[in-house]
């Protein structure tokens, strides 16, 4: 009887502790990184202002943004080399995200939206709101066929307001919002979950970045900073960033989760989990944080741009002080 009862505590135990284990937090990230650069340039004619990443897998990474020459706007990673592709049409890309490798979406400043099938770009549709000159896009997210796209449309006068479109599956929609003058910046979400939107006005010189949320054809707001707000997802949680400190974002409150205000964090949510994120630190460096300290892992000598990472492999646009933009991709040890 006394073995039966040892035997059962045991078990007891175990169950305890294999439980515990699963609500741990994520492992440090690692950061031994072999770090290769990559300038992204056909045609060395005129400026170049790469913006936005987006990529399937490691090999089907895809970077895009605005330049002088058409051959310099938009280019693919197939694992070995980069490639630019060449449009017929004259495009001013912005911001790229995608659903899968034959399904991804990218908006310009001229109010189009493109779509890759998987073989060649085609333009989706133009959308812009009556009254209006065009739609300058910002951002896009989403999931199938729930795709939401930010930025400002703009009057002939030089007057724009804020503007939000969605593609349900079949067709993109100028969303109802009031009209304000603020610059929709940034959108993110978890799937069938509370949209974010980041905006930005000049009309409050103490507080000019704001945090939205978007409801039912309402814009809801959350909070004000002196600062930008900076959104990320890390292993299925969607955080936000503003003033050196990290929340979560859940049941529709900002819960703070790390501050960084005594470290050279400046800013940045890109990476695996809460306890493996990049970041753009002080002094023009690329910075990781791993749950237990940030450090400056690779000096940019500029901005961190945009990103995007894998198990073993992450991808950067950085802006070198310099002029050039450039790809750093990092691959573990």
């Amino acid at each position: 009887m006394k073995n039966l009862i040892k035997s059962f505590l045991i078990v007891v135990i175990l169950l305890v502790n294999s439980c515990g284990e699963g609500i741990t937090e994520p492992e440090p990230g690692r950061r031994d990184y072999v770090w290769e650069r990559d300038t992204l340039r056909s045609d060395e004619f005129g400026f170049q202002f790469l913006s936005s990443i987006w990529a399937s897998s490691p090999n089907d990474v895809w970077v895009v943004g605005d330049a002088a020459a058409q051959a310099n706007k938009v280019w693919r990673y197939d694992g070995i080399k980069w490639r630019n592709y060449h449009f017929e049409k004259f495009i001013t890309p912005i911001s790229i995200h995608g659903i899968s490798g034959s399904e991804v979406w990218m908006v310009t400043t001229l109010s189009e939206i493109w779509k890759w099938n998987g073989f060649e770009w085609k333009k989706d549709t133009t959308i812009i709101p009556e009254g209006y000159q065009r739609i300058l896009f910002e951002d896009i997210y989403g999931y199938k066929n729930d795709i939401y796209a930010v930025g400002i449309a703009e009057k002939t006068n030089g007057d724009y307001t804020g503007v939000i479109v969605h593609y349900d599956g079949k067709k993109w929609k100028i969303l109802s919002t009031p009209k304000i003058k603020e610059y929709f910046v940034r959108v993110l979400f978890l799937e069938k979950e509370d949209i974010l939107i980041t905006a930005y006005t000049f009309n409050d010189p103490l507080e000019p970045a704001r945090l939205y949320k978007y409801e039912n054809e309402e814009l809801i707001l959350l909070d004000k900073s002196w600062i930008d707000y900076i959104l990320g997802i890390l292993n299925g949680k969607l955080y936000v960033n503003t003033d050196r400190k990290v929340y979560e974002y859940t049941g529709g409150e900002l819960i703070l989760k790390i501050d960084l205000s005594n470290t050279n964090y400046a800013g940045g949510l890109i990476g695996r989990s809460i306890n493996d994120f990049f970041a753009g630190n002080y002094g023009w460096n690329l910075g990781h944080y791993n749950g237990k300290s940030i450090i400056d892992l690779y000096y940019m000598n500029g901005n961190l741009v945009d990103g995007i990472v894998f198990d073993k492999d992450v991808f950067f646009i950085c802006h070198d002080n310099s002029g050039p933009y450039y790809i750093l991709h990092g691959k573990l040890k």
